[in-house]
C-alpha cells in the first residue's frame, strides 16, 4: 500500500536539530478539517476516569484533527494523545491516551487543548504502553528536576527557553506540507500532513518539542543522504493493522528502521509520522 508521495529539501541546521522541508506529492490546498480549538472538548469518561481514554467531543461544523502526540492538560491527570483521531462535526469519540502526570488522580473533569505536543521519545514510548511513557517522564524529571505530580509538563518547562530560542524563526516554506527532523546526527522523525495550511498550524509545537530533546546535546548535523534514505524506508513500511480512527481509520506499520502510523480518510493520507526506532533517543533506556 502506497500512500505517500514525499520530496526533501535543503535543510536548516540549529545545534543538534536539522529540519528538512517535505513537500508532499498528494497535498491539497482545500482541506475539509480543522485542528481548532475551540469547537472540541476534551473530557474524562462520563462513568468515572479511566487513565488511558478520554472522550472528545466536536460541537463545531467541521471535523477536527486531533494529533497524535498533542498533550492534553488538566483533567485528573494531564494526558497524551497515543494516535490521530478525526472528529466528525457533531460527534464523540473516545481517544486513546497515555498519562503523563503519574502522581496525580484528582481535579476537573475536563482537560485544555492548548497546541502543546510531548517530546518525540515520549511519543515513540506511547507504542509501548503506560509503564514506558511514565518511565520516560521519570527520565526527563531525573535530568530537569522533580516536580510534585511526576508531570512531564513541568519538569520540561526547565528547557522550554533553550527550546524555543533553538527553533526560533524557522518557518515553513511555500506549499511545504511536512518535516523531517534530524537530532544529533540521525533522522528521528518525520511527519507529513495532506496540506500546507495544517503543518504551518502545527508547525510552532511540533518543532518546540523536538528542540527540547536536542538542547543540550552535540551540534552534529544530520547529513541530506541519511534522510533521504530514512524518508525511503518510511515509503517501503508494510502497512497493516487498520482500526477506525473517528471519520477515518489507522493504519500502522513497523520495520527495522521506521514505525509509521497514517490517518486515512477518504482515499488520502491526511496525516502520517514516522520515528526512528535506532535513534539513540529512542532507543535509550
Amino acid at each position: 500500500m502506497h500512500l505517500l508521495d514525499l520530496h526533501l529539501g535543503k535543510p536548516a541546521c540549529r545545534g543538534a536539530l536539522t529540519v528538512f522541508p517535505i513537500w508532499n506529492g498528494g497535498a491539497t490546498g482545500d482541506r475539509r478539517y480543522d485542528l481548532g480549538t475551540g469547537s472540541l472538548a476534551v473530557e474524562e469518561r462520563a462513568e468515572g476516569p479511566v487513565v488511558e481514554e478520554l472522550v472528545v467531543t466536536n460541537s463545531g461544523s467541521w471535523p477536527v484533527l486531533v494529533l497524535e502526540g498533542e498533550l492534553l492538560q488538566g483533567g485528573w491527570q494531564h494526558r497524551v494523545a497515543a494516535r490521530t483521531v478525526l472528529v466528525d462535526a457533531g460527534a464523540s469519540e473516545v481517544l486513546d491516551v497515555q498519562c503523563v502526570e503519574k502522581d496525580r488522580w484528582a481535579g476537573a473533569r475536563r482537560h485544555a487543548r492548548t497546541g502543546t505536543r510531548v517530546p518525540p521519545r515520549v511519543r515513540a514510548r506511547t507504542r509501548e504502553g503506560q509503564n514506558a511513557v511514565w518511565s520516560e517522564v521519570d527520565r526527563y524529571e531525573q535530568r530537569y528536576g522533580r516536580s510534585e505530580t511526576a508531570s512531564l509538563a513541568q519538569a520540561t518547562q526547565a528547557v522550554e527557553c533553550e527550546a524555543r530560542e533553538l527553533v526560533a524563526g524557522l518557518k515553513p516554506l511555500p506549499f511545504q506540507s511536512g518535516v523531517l527532523i534530524g537530532v544529533a546526527g540521525q533522522p528521528l522523525l518525520l511527519e507529513v500532513f495532506d496540506c500546507p495550511d495544517t503543518l504551518r498550524q502545527a508547525w510552532d509545537a511540533l518543532l518546540r518539542a523536538a528542540a527540547v530533546d536536542a538542547v543540550g546535546l552535540a551540534p552534529v548535523p544530520t547529513p541530506g543522504r541519511r534522510a533521504r534514505r530514512f524518508a525511503d524506508r518510511v515509503g517501503k513500511v508494510n502497512l497493516a493493522d487498520k482500526r477506525d480512527a473517528g471519520l477515518g481509520s489507522q493504519v500502522r506499520g513497523v520495520s527495522e528502521y521506521v514505525l509509521l502510523d497514517c490517518l486515512l480518510w477518504e482515499g488520502g493520507t491526511v496525516h502520517a509520522t514516522a520515528l526512528n526506532p535506532r535513534h539513540e533517543l529512542v532507543v535509550a533506556q
